[in-house]
């Protein structure tokens, strides 16, 4: 595993942003903060999608399925994604 290199958004820009698609019965992801995405990576895996410029990553996008219970509940206890 090569190491990856991320890089950090303006303050204004940060954002992460959680969507529940009921339709594909999945939950979207998306976050450009680099220690929440250092974070989810070790807790849920590697990303889905990563946006990237050049050699450096500027978000990751994760998508995890409904059933897949354990990454749903392991996320919302252990990342920090509310900051507190």
């Amino acid at each position: 595993m090569s190491k990856k290199i991320y890089k950090e958004p303006i303050k204004a820009e940060t954002e992460t942003t959680i969507n529940v698609i009921y339709d594909m019965e999945k939950l979207c992801i998306y976050t450009n903060k680099v220690g929440l995405q250092k974070q989810l990576n070790k807790l849920l895996g590697e990303p889905t999608k990563e946006y990237k410029i050049k050699r450096s990553i500027t978000g990751s996008m994760w998508e995890i399925p409904f059933k897949d219970k354990t990454k749903i509940s392991r996320m919302i206890l252990k990342a920090n994604i509310f900051e507190l």
